[in-house]
């Protein structure tokens, strides 16, 4: 795949998410954005992903059967310490907030989802990634 939108690198991103209208949206929003996609629906398919390869972003929604986001992100951190990690939910509260980070998450946002909101925390967290690996400043759009 061909990097756009000024990245001279493509970042690989894994979406955890049970709704498959909702992980075709996300699927969608990053390959126009120039990202490798990786997609699952459970956190247990998720945990053998970040295990067998590593990421530059994931993101999880929160509830799911099986495993949750929340059930999920310590194990993250252990595998993949400096991957951020975005958590989405649609059943939000501040003590769901709370936990996410408190377990490792990076960010959190509500759905219904604003793209444009997505975009931006994406490249808050990125940014700094791609410095580091290329050496150089990336405008993020």
């Amino acid at each position: 795949m061909e990097a756009s939108k000024g990245r001279t690198s493509i970042l690989r991103i894994l979406v955890i998410e049970d709704d498959e209208e909702m992980r075709a949206l996300l699927e969608d929003f990053f390959v126009e954005e120039g990202f490798e996609i990786d997609s699952v629906s459970n956190g247990s398919e998720a945990f053998r992903k970040v295990a067998r390869g590593s990421f530059d972003l994931i993101i999880t929604d929160i509830r799911m059967p099986g495993l949750t986001g929340l059930d999920i992100l310590p194990g993250f951190r252990k595998l993949q310490p400096d991957v951020p990690i975005i958590v989405i939910t649609a059943f939000g509260s501040e003590d769901i907030q709370r936990r996410a980070y408190a377990r490792g998450a990076t960010a959190y946002l509500e759905k219904p989802l604003h793209f444009r909101e997505l975009k931006r925390v994406i490249d808050e967290l990125i940014s700094p990634k791609l410095r580091k690996r290329e050496g150089e400043k990336w405008s993020g759009s």
